[in-house]
């Protein structure tokens, strides 16, 4: 790496910024709190292929998929600290390449302040599937990497994660922890996760989930006793439950809609709003699954879930169970946390908010 890269990560990382752009002819980009700030003093990023520069950034396998596909993911570490995990592709201008900065220091469920739910199925899930979804730079990662964390310092369990690529690092406590990335140590995530069937696992973590192979893995792996932990690119419950059903082929999908019934354990989508004071904000939808939930995903209605979100009463749920992202976006609100403006604009029903706002 050359010195002017190194000086923009090292800014990133005093700036706390999440993620750094570059595009060729131009000066870096880093954004700190959800907003794009330009490096002026930096200088003009250039890259062009098969430079020694070029190829630092990947290994052998993932230079090969880039020539091929216009685009790669990678990841590096950053002295003792910081990983940074990356793509780089090409464009009308020339190539871009866009970095995620992650820590090494995994936070806590009260430092990232998440709901209860993620420490209940750290201490208490046994079995079953469970999502974080959201737009991209939302967190999740850094959701799951809590949860395998405070598993690991918790529980005895064979915890065997499939990334692309890997993010955060584990060293094993009470757990044993194998992390897996795809094009390094397997070359797709339906081979690896075919091949954990025979590695005695307790826990499988997938970093993404994003085709039909991988999700039928994941359902099947859940099916057999496994606890599934995965995230998905969705805006909510109901998306996700028919994202993943969408993604069979259509002889498949009843059968599918069977075994998501009975596995799925829950859903949260999340989102991290800019609030009153420039930090970020944890705001969230929670789907916890029971009875009538399951019900709804055996017979195709999933429009209903937000009746079950809306009305957890009605599903012989629990109201704190169950929340809609509106929902929790008001108490924001309310606890002045956050504008009414700003969770308008995250909200994915907009009309909501007034509706809230009026209980």
């Amino acid at each position: 790496m050359n010195l002017s890269f190194t000086k923009i990560l090292d800014l990133a990382i005093s700036y706390n910024a999440s993620d750094i752009h570059f595009q060729t002819g131009k000066k870096p980009i880093i954004r700190v709190s959800g907003k794009l700030m330009q490096v002026e003093d930096a200088e003009v990023f250039q890259l062009k292929e098969g430079s020694p520069e070029f190829k630092v950034y990947m290994n052998e396998s993932q230079y090969e998929y880039y020539m091929k596909h216009g685009n790669t993911d990678f990841a590096f570490g950053y002295g003792n600290d910081y990983r940074f995990r990356g793509n780089v592709y090409r464009q009308q201008n020339g190539i871009s390449m866009s970095l995620r900065l992650i820590r090494n220091k995994i936070l806590n469920f009260e430092q990232l302040n998440l709901p209860e739910i993620f420490q209940d199925i750290a201490i208490n899930y046994r079995q079953g599937f469970f999502v974080i979804v959201g737009p991209t730079g939302q967190g999740k990662s850094t959701s799951l990497a809590a949860v395998i964390n405070t598993i690991n310092e918790n529980r005895e369990s064979h915890i065997i994660t499939i990334e692309d690529p890997i993010e955060y690092t584990f060293e094993n406590k009470k757990s044993v922890i194998e992390q897996r990335e795809i094009g390094t140590h397997a070359s797709s995530f339906n081979n690896a996760l075919r091949a954990t069937m025979r590695q005695d696992p307790d826990i499988i973590m997938i970093g993404e989930m994003r085709d039909y192979e991988t999700m039928q893995a994941a359902v099947t792996l859940a099916e057999t006793g496994h606890l599934v932990l995965s995230t998905m690119h969705t805006n909510n419950s109901a998306q996700t439950i028919d994202r993943i059903i969408d993604t069979f082929p259509e002889q498949k999908q009843k059968q599918v809609r069977i075994q998501l019934a009975s596995t799925l354990s829950g859903v949260v989508s999340q989102r991290l709003v800019p609030g009153v004071n420039g930090e970020l904000t944890f705001a969230y939808e929670q789907l916890l699954v029971n009875d009538a939930v399951r019900n709804i995903i055996r017979t195709e209605k999933s429009e209903q879930i937000y009746n079950a979100l809306q009305s957890g009463d009605e599903t012989g749920g629990d109201k704190s169970e169950m929340l809609r992202l509106e929902q929790s976006l008001v108490n924001l609100v309310k606890e002045e946390k956050i504008t009414k403006e700003m969770a308008m604009s995250y909200a994915v029903n907009r009309e909501l908010i007034d509706v809230f706002m009026d209980y």
